[in-house]
This record gives C-alpha cells, structure tokens and sequence, in this order.
C-alpha cells in the first residue's frame, strides 16, 4: 500500500514538474507601441485594454508574455521575419495573411476620418481628400478598409497622406497644426480629445472609414503551425466569456459589428 501510494505520489509530482516546465519554456513575443509606457494605469485609457486582452491570452495559453516595444510598421516587418510573435489589433488583409496567422478577434474597431471643421463641407467622401488644401495624418503600413487601399494607388491621394510611426506621433500632427485631419480608431481619438480640449474643439469625427474585428495575429515564420494552433484554441476558450467581456465593458469596446 505504500508502495502504490509513493508510486501515485511520484506520478503527481512528475506531472506537476512537467506542467511548470511547459509554462516556462512557453514565451510568447508581443508587440506594443509607445503610448502604452506614458501614464500610469488609470481605467478608461485604450492603451491598457491591449495590456489586459494580452495578458488574456498568455494566462490561458500558460505562457509568459514577453512585451517588445517597438513601432507599429517596425511590428509588422519583425511579425513578417519571424522576430516577433504576435500583434494585435491586426485587420486582415490577403497580402498580410501570407506571413501571419489570424487566430482570432479581440474587438470591433471603427476608424474614422477626423477632420478640421472649416473642410468639412467639401469633403463627402474618402475620395474628396485629394482636393485638401493640406495632408491627412496615417499610421505607416495601417489596413483602413479596401476603398481607401484602392484610392492610396491614386497619386493625387496619396500626396495628401503624411505617415507616422506611432499613433502618439499621428495625433501629435494635431498639436503640432501639421495636417488638417488624421485616420484614426474612434475610441483613440476621443481619449486623445479628452486630453486636448482646445485642440479637439477644431475639430470631429467626419467619415466613418473602415468597420472591422480587428485580431492578434500570429507569426507564420516564427510559430510552428502546432504552436499557432494552440493560441488559437486558448483563445476560442475565453472569446466572449465574462472575462473577455468585463475587459471590454471596462474600457467601452464592442466585440460586434452593429
């Protein structure tokens, strides 16, 4: 009987050991831009909502979670060469999904035209940006929709675009009176405007651009197809469950297309 209880005993703690050495050789590389390090952690800033779905995923996956805090268009090429193993907030696109796995949704992001008030009546449509007087601030490498990918091959469009490498570095266009309006995430920009109240007052949400779930998105290059599948299924696991959903209502995201 002791024999069999040291032998129960001995499986346990194998058991044990095996589950503590595959959470720690279990490290997982995520991007995450500047604005992310500028303030302490106070509810309500969009920034922590990408720390909290982060941290999300990595619990339930049993990984730790290593953050690499580079620029998004910098992400992107590290993401491609297999440097970097996961992003977030990705929009899917077919040249994208070539070097990354989309391994699920985490919310519905709206991004919008905000433009200054004294442009906005002959500016209808997307399309109307190339007749500005001035240029409209865009993040590098940013996927705004399929009309506005077509309209970039457009020479007299894409003049009028000036790229950022961060979204701190775009909305500082603003401050900075360098573009008359931006491409941004709706709930971005009126957490910037809130921080901006006289710079913001010159300006609003004029266009809805582009509609979409954005993802994380998985290294093809740098993740075995097994190591990708097991994010994937750690995610379906909390998708739309109180925990993912109580992060969402925190900072005011929506998970559905309306």
């Amino acid at each position: 009987m002791k024999f069999s209880c040291l032998i129960v005993f001995c499986s346990l703690f194998s058991s044990a050991i095996f589950a503590t050495e595959k959470a720690t050789d279990c490290f997982l590389s995520a991007q995450i831009t500047e604005q992310h390090y500028q303030n302490s952690k106070e509810p309500g800033l969009w920034h922590f909502l990408h720390l909290e779905l982060l941290e999300l995923l990595a619990n339930t996956a049993d990984c730790k979670l290593q953050l690499v805090k580079v620029p998004w268009s910098r992400g992107l090429s590290m993401l491609q060469e297999g440097q970097l193993d996961l992003m977030m907030t990705m929009s899917k696109s077919p040249e994208r999904e070539l070097f990354a796995d989309f391994i699920g949704s985490h919310y519905v992001e709206d991004a919008v035209l905000v433009l200054h008030k004294d442009y906005q009546t002959r500016t209808q449509t997307l399309a109307d940006v190339m007749w500005l007087p001035g240029q409209i601030g865009v993040l590098r490498e940013a996927f705004y929709g399929e009309e506005y990918q077509r309209l970039q091959q457009n020479p007299d469009f894409a003049k009028k675009l000036l790229d950022a490498k961060t979204i701190s570095h775009k909305l500082g266009f603003l401050e900075r009176n360098r573009v008359l309006g931006v491409i941004e995430d709706r709930a971005q920009y009126q957490e910037w405007a809130k921080k901006h109240p006289d710079i913001a007052r010159l300006y609003s949400e004029h266009l809805v651009v582009n509609r979409n779930p954005v993802y994380f998105a998985a290294s093809r290059s740098g993740m075995t197809q097994q190591q990708r599948d097991h994010l994937r299924q750690s995610w379906a696991k909390v998708y739309g469950s109180e925990a993912h959903m109580a992060i969402l209502a925190k900072y005011g995201w929506s998970l559905q297309l309306e």
